[in-house]
């Protein structure tokens, strides 16, 4: 009975005209294109400068800004009237303000006073914001301390000393630290979409009720409904780190049979949470916008693009039942520290016990007779 339907699920699998074109193009489309757009690095912020000092210093300043890297300068020498204008107006993100007396300062033994430089950024988008006023005032702090002679001394005598060590991602590189976000974000849309549309879509077509009249078991049923997933997701996970490797010369440092433990305990959750919604649901588009509604939740409740340990305690504790959350976690510490499973067995808990739960859940819903 097993055979048999494994190959009724992998041949309607197949058959549908979309899906294998979109589980080919899956891979490549998380690799190539999402690790540019899912990404916090910052630039081509938008700068305007106000130079009140009209000196030597102040016009160095502006074009170590300028040529960063990290700034678009949209208007040099305004005032600062016509700054705040644009900023109002959204066309700049920043503004740098170089007041009187700047190259006094710079040139002095033993400099008073605060440094007569002020910025001023747009943080409607405050991670844009927080991030750009960081680059300035590194700039800033860079061109004083490396142009203001005695002063500069005095100024760095009274700084700490610091050596900085960035370990598992060196060169702070998002796109790595993404990577195995994305393919989670990957795993967790294929997994839980198609089946969601699996016993649904029969039940509009009719040809459930061949499946309900025969002796076939439930719990049969349902994990041969999940089987054609697992083989999907391999693909996927396989070919998204071939593609990392390739493309960015990104190795997973942890084990590949790691990575097949979680994402086999993370099918299970997905693919019976799938066929849970699809029990419930009376056509495709209501299956489609409550699987819809919970992987937005699952994703923005999962730490993956901010840190649960920021969120309020209320919606962290919420977060234990989200499967997303233990999946990235161990795909990340396996994939970037090369954690273990002595390291990551809680995450491989969590989700086998989500697992078990949707799983009986999605056997004991269904029903053979209406």
């Amino acid at each position: 009975m097993w055979k048999y339907l494994l190959k009724k699920e992998m041949k309607q699998f197949l058959r549908d005209p979309g899906m294998p074109r979109m589980t080919m193009m899956f891979p490549f489309i998380i690799i190539l294109v999402f690790p540019f757009c899912a990404s916090m690095e910052v630039h081509n912020i938008k700068l305007a400068m106000v130079d009140n000092d009209h000196s030597t210093q102040s016009a160095l300043l502006m074009e170590k800004c300028a040529s960063s890297g990290y700034f678009r300068v949209e208007s040099f020498n305004s005032t600062a009237r016509q700054a705040q204008e644009l900023m109002d107006r959204g066309r700049i993100d920043a503004i740098l303000t170089i007041n009187n007396g700047f190259e006094d300062f710079l040139a002095s033994d033993i400099p008073l006073g605060a440094l007569p430089v002020g910025i001023k950024v747009n943080t409607v988008n405050g991670t844009r914001g927080s991030i750009g006023s960081q680059y300035l005032n590194s700039c800033v702090t860079d061109f004083v301390n490396s142009a203001s002679g005695g002063g500069g001394e005095a100024m760095q005598a009274a700084q700490l000393e610091m050596s900085e060590a960035y370990r598992n991602n060196p060169y702070m590189d998002y796109k790595l630290f993404m990577i195995p976000a994305l393919i989670v974000i990957a795993i967790t849309m294929m997994c839980g979409f198609l089946p969601a549309l699996n016993i649904v879509s029969e039940k509009e077509k009719g040809t459930i009720e061949q499946i309900n009249v025969t002796p076939v078991r439930k719990t049969t049923f349902i994990l041969c409904k999940m089987m054609p997933y697992v083989f999907v997701a391999f693909f996927l996970v396989f070919s998204c780190l071939l593609l990392a490797y390739l493309v960015y010369g990104y190795v997973c440092k942890g084990s590949l049979l790691d990575v097949v433990i979680f994402t086999v305990a993370h099918i299970i959750v997905m693919a019976s949470f799938g066929l849970l919604v699809s029990n419930y649901s009376d056509n495709a588009q209501q299956a489609m916008f409550v699987i819809w509604f919970f992987s937005m939740v699952f994703m923005l409740m999962s730490g993956i693009f901010t840190p649960i340990e920021s969120m309020p305690k209320w919606a962290e504790v919420i977060t234990y039942a989200n499967p997303l959350r233990w999946y990235a976690d161990a795909m990340r510490g396996i994939f970037l520290k090369g954690s273990t499973l002595l390291d990551t067995w809680k995450d491989l808990v969590f989700l086998l016990g989500l697992g078990s739960i949707t799983t009986t859940w999605a056997i004991l819903s269904y029903k053979k007779t209406n």
